[in-house]
């Protein structure tokens, strides 16, 4: 009788642990499913060939830029090589003090296209960014605005395409994702569950649709319609938001702008991080994001999700015959959609086999910004702090 208790209950544990993997591993093909579903309605600039229109509207690219020195040229000059006809590049120094003003005084001397501002005290209750980009708008003659941080370089053509797409399509905001550089196999590893992530959570048919609320922008290639941009609150109502870029498409879409979110691979490009020091040092200022949930709430939810993610491993391990099947289509499904999601981006596919040690570094990236700024009581960014209780009075967007 002993034996037969003792039996009953580790039978009990052992079914239960068998119908949670199983789970589990149905909900990551799922998962997948998504994936690829949202994947494939994602259109791509550089494979369009759309008609030009009838007059080409004059476009503003403003660029915020501080302390970029190592970057700001090539990017710079990828724009003043664009073929565009009727071009006005706004270049906002905002308190650079590594030598960035020499060099956008070098790569921009004698073009008349270009427009160069000073930024040398920034105002109370501002971003850096956010007020670069608010003096950019308030120096622009453009019918079109279009805001690109200091390290995009954009291929030749790649706006003519943009305008066109908009002016054909009726558009009044386009968002690039950019194609990600990396400074290493490691970070690849990290960088493709972020681009996995950013597709399986915006479904770009209802970024389009105007009955959505669902909207998405990008700090690459951010395309939008004067007249539509002057029917938002502008940067004014974005002042303190971390995340501009997203709670700027989510800010227009609001306001009535028909947006259209597409793959910009292969015409926009950003090097993100070259090592995962940086990376980590440079996700710090998103922790402001999650700064007002519980840690220990924070903290399961991640753990949840990786936990979600890696159960077909167990499933190979521990579970009978058909859990070993159903364990073993779940993580080559996975890894595909891992794969195809670097592939897409960048052409390579081998760092996404390492999926899972940049599914761990992304998620303790994550949780460690979150841990220093609620440790801090807000987060440093471009050399200032912002406490957090003024970043989250602030903020328009949220996770």
């Amino acid at each position: 009788m002993a034996l037969s208790a003792t039996r009953v209950p580790a039978d009990e544990l052992r079914m239960s642990v068998t119908v949670v993997l199983a789970l589990a591993c149905a909900l990551v093909l799922v998962e997948v499913a998504v994936f690829f579903r949202r994947l494939s309605s994602l259109r791509t600039l550089v494979r369009m060939n759309p008609p030009a229109p009838s007059r080409w509207p004059r476009v503003s690219v403003i660029v915020p830029a501080r302390n970029e020195a190592g970057t700001v040229g090539p990017a710079l000059k990828s724009r003043l090589l664009d073929d565009y006809p009727d071009l006005e590049l706004i270049v906002v120094d905002d308190r650079s003090d590594d030598g960035t003003g020499a060099v956008i005084d070098r790569v921009t001397d004698g073009d008349p296209r270009v427009v160069k501002v000073r930024v040398d005290e920034l105002p109370e209750g501002w971003l850096g960014k956010t007020h670069a980009l608010d003096l950019g708008v308030k120096r622009a003659t453009g019918e079109w605005l279009l805001f690109s941080d200091a390290d995009v370089v954009v291929t030749v053509g790649a706006l003519r395409k943009a305008v066109s797409v908009a002016e054909i399509d009726g558009l009044d905001f386009i968002s690039l994702v950019p194609g990600y550089q990396t400074g290493s196999f490691a970070l690849d590893a990290i960088w493709v569950v972020f681009l996995r992530m950013l597709a399986l959570s915006i479904d770009p048919n209802k970024v389009r649709d105007p009955a959505s609320p669902v909207a998405m922008g990008s700090g690459a290639f951010n395309l939008v319609r004067r007249s539509a941009f002057d029917r938002s609150p502008g940067f004014e109502h974005l002042r303190l938001e971390t995340g501009d870029d997203v709670a700027f498409g989510v800010m227009l879409k609001a306001h009535g702008a028909r947006s259209e979110l597409m793959d910009g691979a292969g015409s926009v490009s950003v090097a993100v991080y070259r090592s995962v020091t940086e990376f980590l040092s440079g996700i710090e200022k998103n922790g402001c994001t999650l700064v007002d949930k519980p840690f220990l709430a924070l903290l399961a939810g991640f753990a949840l999700f990786v936990a979600i993610e890696f159960a077909p491993f167990a499933a190979l391990i521990l579970g009978p015959g058909w859990l070993h099947l159903l364990g073993g289509l779940a993580l080559a499904a996975l890894t595909w959609a891992n794969g195809a999601a670097l592939w897409a981006n960048t052409r390579q596919w081998l760092p996404a086999m390492a999926w899972p040690y940049g599914e761990i570094m992304m998620s303790f990236g994550m949780l460690r910004s979150a841990w220093l700024a609620k440790r801090r009581g807000g987060v440093t960014w471009r050399g200032t702090f912002y406490p957090a209780e003024e970043l989250l009075a602030e903020r328009r967007f949220t996770l």
